[in-house]
């Protein structure tokens, strides 16, 4: 067939209009022919029309039936009668496909009819058991319900656990509504509701209400879940009743083609008979005249074909060579005005060419692109690398490495950003929360770094490392800078202050002698009144530096601050209400009630001052005291509250946010030495959300019943010290071996598990954050606390306290000093550890 290839387009359309006119030759000889046997193909015409008729009156009786026994599946439930009636619909229907004889017209109808029946019993099959377990779990709602309303009306409860119980009651109304809805978008609302309201009480729900709260959980996540069972229940539903329309809608659509069938068939007889008689005479003319005419057109269509398809084809294969080639200024001249396929395949010609030419110029554009990122990639002072979906680093450049302060070569080096990170000296510091989205890393020299992960839209990453250390280096200079002006200030203040008080007492000591014996008295009176005045800013002074005189006693703090509600009324403003809350039972510690008054009155001021802040009309001041293991007094305002920075320096000395210049940031500082001096600790949290604002300031004393209970407390006899760090494991087990403590040395973590499987009896425990290997002071301290329960712990180390540190483990700064492993040392084993060892 070689030579077949190697002919022109010309040679093979004119081959095949020749043919053509064979062909059409061929067939009008034949239709001469057929004509003579029409009279006999009318009479065979008749006959057949009269058995269609039949077959279509039989076609129409049986989907008659079909459309009337399929509506009787919805009354049926259990699965054994569906399954009966359905196997008689289908019969029904298989008697239909043998009435319709294979009809091609009824084969997608009757098709889509048997998938109907059969989409409608697949939707009615499994709906008895499911809507069994709707209705199992529709009465444990109920009865979940009406627990959650009956203790939420409960007064005898707390306010806390009845607002628990009131939203758990919600929250099986909100489930009730979606076992009990009978549309889709009002499921969906239920069901974003219902998570939404768990997700809240997952973290606010109090112990009283849990139990119940997982129980409400587990009903709903029954079987396949309560929202899934709903969803399918309705899904159902809609598809059995689209199953039926479709049911109805098909089988009319059999009895329309049966109708159609016979009026086809009578009119098609009817046309048949009348027109064969004058169609006979008209044909054999009509053969000549089509004869001669297909004569005509094939040669024609061959003149044609060789003057204008052939040689513009050439044209453009030619054209269509050379732009393959790479000539993009190549052109075809004169191009035909016509709009048939010869003119379509110019002006694609045209479309093709333009779009190579931009597809040229966006190459190179992107050539130039691609090298400047290049550039900007590799000379970037910030280490820049990209991470694939899976976590795999597929780029960097070269400062990368050198900013995590590792060596291009490094072996066993990790192809993943965390294990560069990991293997860097580098330990995390402030999270991207805290930071705005950036991340901080920090190691033993000094050395910062921030680190940005920015998404891909493919799941892969970027991170950007930058050096912040000269940054962070005169951020502490600014500091020390404020603080020294704070410290400047406050001591103008007080040297203004003793020197008025020099001054009374110098002019009356002059007026002293020079006094008649009636006047002394009051000169006297005066002198000790300046005394006193110096005495009290002495004792300012102390407080801030935690070393004030205190006159500790057994003081029922409910008695005392239910006695100072008038003078706190009169210290805030007017606009600001206060709220007293105070139990009935006495609630004892040990502690110098005048301080404990001036630290109330402090922290009410300030909280008045806060709410002053917002510009609110009206504001709220709640003081309410609580005993249990320890006694706890918190002053909760409606403030506009803290942020996150201003709340880790809140108690730092100098430190203050008063727009006016008035603060001298001592307030905080001082009540936070009074109570950890009173063996207290103290605790702020705070929200600055638009619906919700304020803050809470709660001191914790431990509890003293009498007077009994003062007794000198119980020192710890041996102790366990774990560092890795030699020197420093010596000046920690020197300072506490000096204080009389038996020590136990460890210099490694795999050292102190050997020592802790050893151990009968342990009564202090310190351990280092960071130990070697990666590992945790804190995995041990957990590991102990199930061996020696009444052990005290504590972590030292040289970064600040973990947020999330326990409130029974204490923390110690380092390098470690005498001052707080003496006052770890010596509290009492029972006592709850307080921070002030930090």
């Amino acid at each position: 067939m070689t030579w077949f290839r190697d002919l022109g387009v010309r040679v093979r359309l004119s081959a095949a209009l020749a043919v053509m006119f064979a062909l059409m030759l061929l067939v009008s000889v034949i239709g001469l022919r057929v004509l003579d046997r029409t009279e006999i193909w009318m009479n065979v015409l008749h006959r057949d029309t009269l058995t269609e008729v039949a077959a279509a009156m039989d076609l129409s009786r049986e989907a008659s039936d079909l459309a009337t026994s399929a509506p009787f599946l919805f009354a049926l439930f259990t699965p054994y009668q569906l399954e009966q009636e359905v196997a008689g619909v289908m019969a029904n229907l298989g008697r239909v496909r043998q009435s319709s004889a294979n009809d091609p017209a009824l084969e997608l109808p009757l098709a889509r009819l048997g998938i109907a029946i059969e989409d409608l019993a697949q939707a009615l099959l499994p709906q008895s058991a499911r809507q069994a377990e709707l209705d199992a779990i529709d009465r444990a709602l109920v009865r979940l319900n009406a627990r959650s309303r009956r203790m939420a009306q409960d007064n005898l409860l707390p306010l806390q656990t009845r607002q628990d119980w009131s939203a758990l009651q919600q929250l099986t109304a909100v489930a009730l509504g979606a076992a009990r809805a009978e549309e889709l978008i009002e499921l969906g609302g239920f069901a974003r509701d219902f998570q939404r309201q768990s997700k809240t009480l997952e973290t606010t729900i109090g112990n009283d209400s849990r139990e119940t709260f997982e129980e409400i959980s587990s009903t709903v996540k029954r079987a396949s879940g309560l929202f899934v069972l709903k969803h399918g229940d309705l899904s159902a539903r809609l598809d059995a009743e689209n199953a039926l329309f479709r049911i109805r809608q098909e089988t009319r659509r059999v009895s329309a083609f049966a109708e159609t069938k016979v009026a086809q068939a009578e009119g098609r007889l009817s046309r048949a008979r009348a027109a064969t008689s004058n169609t006979l005479a008209f044909a054999r003319n009509a053969f000549l005249a089509l004869i001669v005419a297909s004569l005509v057109v094939a040669v024609t269509s061959s003149i044609y074909v060789s003057r204008h398809v052939a040689r513009n084809l050439e044209r453009i294969s030619g054209a269509m060579r050379r732009l393959a080639s790479g000539n993009l200024r190549v052109d075809l001249p004169d191009p035909p005005t016509s709009r048939d396929e010869i003119g379509q395949l110019f002006t694609a010609f045209g479309v093709f060419r333009d779009n190579a030419r931009k597809l040229d110029r966006r190459t190179a554009q992107m050539r130039q692109q691609n090298a400047l990122f290049s550039r900007v990639f590799q000379n970037i002072k910030d280490g820049v690398a990209v991470e694939a979906a899976d976590g795999r680093i597929i780029a960097e450049n070269e400062n990368l490495r050198n900013l995590l302060r590792l060596p291009p070569d490094i072996e066993g080096a990790s192809d993943r950003m965390s294990g560069l990170i990991a293997a860097s000296p580098f330990c995390q510091g402030a999270g991207g929360d805290e930071r705005g989205g950036f991340e901080e890393y920090g190691d033993p020299d000094g050395n910062v770094i921030e680190i940005h992960k920015s998404p891909l839209p493919d799941g892969g990453q970027v991170w950007l490392i930058s050096e912040t250390t000269e940054r962070k280096r005169m951020e502490a200079r600014l500091e020390a800078i404020r603080r020294v002006e704070a410290l400047g200030k406050v001591s103008g203040e007080v040297a203004h202050d003793f020197g008025n008080i020099l001054s009374s007492i110098s002019g009356n000591l002059h007026l002293l002698e020079q006094a008649e014996p009636e006047r002394r008295r009051d000169l006297h009176g005066r002198l000790g009144a300046a005394v006193d005045l110096g005495t009290s800013l002495t004792e300012r002074l102390l407080a801030f530096a935690r070393k004030q005189h205190l006159a500790p006693q057994v003081t029922d703090v409910s008695e005392l601050v239910t006695g100072m509600a008038d003078l706190l009324e009169i210290a805030i403003p007017e606009q600001v209400s206060l709220i007293v809350d105070v139990p009935e039972t006495p609630a004892t510690c040990l502690v110098d009630p005048g301080q404990l008054e001036s630290a109330i009155l402090n922290l009410c001021i300030n909280a008045s001052q806060a709410i002053v802040a917002t510009g609110a009309d009206a504001g709220r001041i709640v003081v309410s005291v609580k005993a249990s293991d320890v006694v706890e007094v918190a002053v909760r305002d409606s403030g506009c509250g803290m942020s996150e920075d201003v709340l880790r320096h809140a108690t730092d000395p100098f430190f203050t946010r008063r727009q006016d210049g008035g603060g001298t940031g001592l307030g905080l500082s001082m009540v936070d030495g009074f109570v950890h001096q009173s063996g207290g600790r103290l605790d702020i949290e705070t929200a600055t959300a638009p619906s919700f604002h304020g803050t809470t300031v709660t001191m914790f004393f431990p509890r003293q019943e009498d007077a009994q209970e003062t007794s000198p407390p119980v020192s710890p006899r041996t102790a366990l010290v774990i560092d890795d760090d030699p020197a420093a494991l010596t000046r920690s087990c020197s300072i506490l071996e000096a204080l009389g403590a038996e020590v136990i040395r460890s210099a490694s973590y795999a050292e102190a598990i050997e020592v802790l499987k050893d151990l009968e009896h342990l009564d202090l425990m310190l351990a280092d954050l960071w130990l070697d290997d990666g590992f945790s002071g804190r995995d041990l301290i957990d590991r102990a606390r199930g061996l020696f329960p009444d052990c005290r712990f504590a972590l030292m180390s040289t970064r600040r306290a973990p947020p999330d540190l326990p409130r029974t483990v204490a923390f110690v700064p380092k390098p470690v000093t005498e001052e707080p492993l003496r006052d770890l040392y010596s509290a009492d084993l029972r006592e709850t550890p307080a921070s002030h060892a930090s």
